[in-house]
């Protein structure tokens, strides 16, 4: 006790919880910046359509992942949006389905039941669509390849193929239809065409518009075709691999008079006109304002076979695109091959378009929400596809309706089977065995459902804007630091919350976070950024938390340490709340030694065994008793234990306190002393001593070694008195100060007056006898008052008188057989006139 020493250099420096706060808000403040910058600039620089092609460099790796789980919340928000939906009637699909195909078989007509579908027969009922009141036609299929299907030609027939048929049926009907091309992310490698050594000129025209159907005839001819621009006219030239063959071109254009040929060199090579080129002519949009430059680029183009590229149709593009996850979410209105071209969507919509921050607009019908990419979000109007081929859309229709009211108008009955209700429809015509399937947010359907959703959402200007980037980047950040405030305030206002906790806190946040996703992308078609929002709050909830928690463990242990593991709960809260209370400063305590006489003896002749069994219990008993007062145990030494009150938690009564606790110590004591004296083989009597006064208390010690202690005067002084309490055989033995702080709770006795210390002052020392209110139980404490103080007035007979009386009373009482010797001994030998009665402790 005496070597303790006081180390600033251990001293914990949060020494309020005030401080502990603010540090653990300033950590909370560095994560959340940390984490909500990393995962807002995720966010802020959204991944490019481009980036999931081929090997993604190494920054955009992460930024993909994170959109790959915001997709999945998309699909969640999508299928919530669906559900308030109404399923559209303004795009109806046309399904070459299995009933269609099942009649087919059992009809008479033979071309029903092939498969394919010759593509006459398919114009026929392109046809029909539009006799029965449809405003156009989208034909979903593939028509790269010839038609495998050529007619038989009688004598005297001009031969047709089943395209040219095809075309012709289109031509017809003119705009109304709408056939699709396709294209690929890769150049296509150029086919192994036969030598063409000669040129045959085939015509001039005064402008490139009037040069096209000829170069598409001279396609349809199954041979090379060449556009040479003239001094501002346009010549058309047909490549022959032979004379005859160039015979046989000229016959089929009916050209008159001489010939015109030369030979083909290199040079002609960048004249040559392909199918791709005149499907580019005809089909190309522009569109103001978009960034061709992040449009999705076609390396290139896989167009219709050369009779059915037809200026009077219109051609979109068909093909779809997958998210990572392999599902369609989006798709594109144009896509890039040296000029724009569209896709179906906006085939739908009449140009010229302009785009602007997001949004295409057009000059008629309302602006649709359109990214820079040139994609649009679809707007699902249904929360699961539909079971018989219908996707999103309220109905689909079996092209075998079609071909029955095709024969019913083509015989003239006036009647048809069917009403199918096309009249000022769009119509998606789909051969169901034939097209390809596609996974949704709202499950799987043909390529031709997921464009008639986009055609419904491109005329009606639905979609799906996303929020600016910067939105997403604050909205992320606002979350981090969300996270940050919900750890902060967790570990400040609760001591343990537990995982389930946390948990429930991130789920609350989590929900919210969902709930107003799933809110603004329902009523407002806006989708903001979900999971990186919910990362952010979430990593900087769990590493702030963790800080906070490693930050109160380590002061937790820290103080456990320091105190010692003999605190009361309620200590242990209110020095978490405030350390300064740990600090080394000078204050009132009421000090405590206790020690076990005879107990020395035990450790020397019974096995240690018995003697540490017997401390352990001794000690337990006496340590519950000081922290049910309120005590703090200070340490134990051998067989004696030192605790005061009035540190690190002060209390108005911490003298009562103490004076309570040290009676109860020597009731349990008396209760168990048999039990202990049977197991020692001795007699064991419990001896303190208490004093009251200034002592320095706080936390001291070294770098090696801290712990929460007491020094100053109450300590070596209760530490005298225990010791005394021995010499006058008394249980406790307090000094005066004590005395005065407890003497209208509790009953004392005088003991004596002695000089203790280095200083030689007098001291009144008491005996604690029992409250106040247990007084009658010591009526003859007045009679030793009045004999004492006759003593200290030099009235030694009244005094020796009064002691010998008490001691009729109390015979084993050493105090009063001690005053009765020295009553003796002064009426014998009186002591001298300066007598002040004070011995030397």
């Amino acid at each position: 006790m005496r070597g303790s020493i006081v180390g600033p250099a251990v001293t914990n420096p949060l020494q309020s919880a005030g401080r502990r706060f603010v540090q653990k808000f300033g950590v909370a403040f560095l994560w959340a910046t940390f984490i909500g910058l990393g995962l807002g600039a995720a966010v802020y620089y959204r991944v490019d359509r481009r980036d999931f092609d081929g090997d993604p460099v190494w920054h955009a790796l992460p930024r993909i992942w994170l959109e790959s789980l915001e997709l999945k919340t998309v699909d969640w928000r999508a299928r919530a949006l669906g559900a308030d939906a109404e399923r559209p009637d303004d795009v109806v699909l046309v399904n070459i389905d299995e009933e269609t195909l099942n009649n087919a078989r059992e009809s008479e007509r033979l071309d029903w039941a092939m498969r394919p579908w010759p593509r006459e027969l398919l114009g026929s009922v392109v046809e029909q669509i539009i006799r029965e009141g449809a405003i156009r036609v989208y034909v979903d299929g593939s028509f790269v390849d010839v038609s495998p299907r050529q007619l038989a030609v009688c004598k005297g027939e001009t031969p047709k193929s089943d395209d040219v048929l095809f075309a012709q049926t289109l031509t017809r009907l003119g705009d109304a239809v709408v056939l699709p091309f396709e294209w690929r992310r890769d150049n296509r490698r150029p086919p192994d065409r036969p030598l063409m050594p000669f040129l045959l000129r085939v015509a001039e025209v005064p402008t490139r518009a009037e040069a096209w159907p000829l170069l598409r005839r001279v396609l349809m001819e199954r041979t090379s075709a060449y556009l040479f621009e003239k001094g501002g006219r346009f010549e058309v030239w047909a490549g022959a691999v032979s004379d005859a063959r160039r015979r046989e071109l000229a016959a089929s254009f009916e050209l008159k008079g001489g010939l015109v040929t030369r030979g083909l060199t290199p040079d002609d090579d960048a004249n040559e006109v392909l199918t791709d080129d005149l499907l580019r002519d005809l089909a190309a949009i522009e569109v103001k304002g978009l960034p061709q430059e992040e449009v999705i680029r076609a390396g290139s183009i896989d167009a219709p076979v050369a009779p059915l590229v037809l200026p009077e149709l219109g051609l979109a593009n068909s093909r779809l695109l997958r998210d990572p996850d392999g599902v369609v979410r989006s798709v594109p209105l144009v896509i890039s091959s040296k000029v724009l071209l569209p896709t179906f969507a906006l085939a739908s919509r009449e140009g010229p378009f302009t785009w602007e921050n997001g949004v295409l607009k057009a000059p008629e019908g309302p602006p649709l929400p359109v990214d820079a990419q040139g994609f649009l979000t679809l707007r699902w109007n249904a929360d699961e596809a539909g079971r018989t081929g219908r996707g999103t859309m309220k109905r689909a229709i079996p092209a075998w309706r079609l071909l029955v009211n095709r024969e019913d108008d083509d015989s003239g009955r006036g009647v048809r089977h069917y009403d199918n209700n096309l009249t000022g429809r769009v119509v998606v015509l789909v051969d169901e065995r034939g097209t390809q399937r596609f996974s949704t947010a709202v499950g799987d359907m043909t390529r031709g459902a997921i464009w008639a959703q986009a055609i419904s959402n491109a005329m009606k200007g639905e979609g799906i804007t996303r929020v600016a980037p910067e939105t997403d980047f604050w909205v992320t950040l606002a979350l981090a630091f969300t996270g940050a405030i919900l750890a902060v305030a967790w570990s400040s206002l609760t001591r343990r919350p537990g995982w389930l906790a946390w948990v429930t806190t991130l789920a609350l946040v989590l929900g919210v976070q969902a709930l107003l996703a799933r809110q603004l992308y329902v009523t407002q078609g806006r989708q903001v950024a979900m999971v990186a929002p919910v990362l952010a709050c979430a990593g900087t909830f769990l590493a702030s938390l963790g800080y906070a928690r490693t930050l109160e463990k380590n002061i937790r242990e820290f103080m456990l340490r320091t105190l010692g593991g003999a605190v009361r709960a309620d200590v242990v809260r209110r020095v978490e709340r405030d350390l300064a209370l740990m600090q080394p400063e000078r204050r009132e305590l009421t000090v405590f030694f206790s020690d076990i006489e005879g107990f020395t003896a035990v450790s020397n002749e019974k096995e240690p065994r018995v003697v540490v069994e017997v401390l352990r219990h001794y000690l337990e008993e006496m340590t519950e008793i000081v922290l049910d007062r309120g005590g703090h145990v200070d340490k134990y030494l051998g067989d004696g234990l030192m605790a005061f009150w009035g540190a690190p938690v002060i209390s108005p009564d911490d003298a009562e306190s103490a004076c309570e606790a040290a009676l109860r110590m020597h009731h349990r004591f008396e209760e168990r002393a048999k039990l202990w004296s049977e197991k020692t083989g001795r007699k064991l009597v419990l001896r303190a001593g208490m004093e009251t006064g200034d002592a320095v208390v706080g936390e001291m010690g070294t770098a090696h070694r801290v712990n929460y202690t007491v020094m100053g005067e109450p300590v070596a002084t209760a530490f005298r008195l225990e010791a005394l309490a021995k010499k006058y055989g008394v249980r406790t033995l307090v000094g005066e100060s004590l005395f005065e702080e407890a003497k209208d709770t509790y009953l004392f006795r005088s003991v004596d007056v002695v000089r203790l210390g280095r200083t030689g002052e007098p001291v009144h020392l008491y005996e604690l006898l029992a409250p106040l209110e247990s007084a009658d139980r010591f009526a003859w404490a007045l009679p030793h008052e009045l004999a004492w103080t006759a003593w200290r007035e030099r009235r030694f007979q009244d005094a020796l008188n009064g002691f010998r009386d008490l001691q009729k009373q109390l015979p084993e009482d050493e105090v009063i057989a001690l005053y009765v010797r020295r009553c003796e001994q002064a009426l014998k030998t009186p002591p001298p006139e300066n007598w002040d009665g004070i011995f030397d402790g």
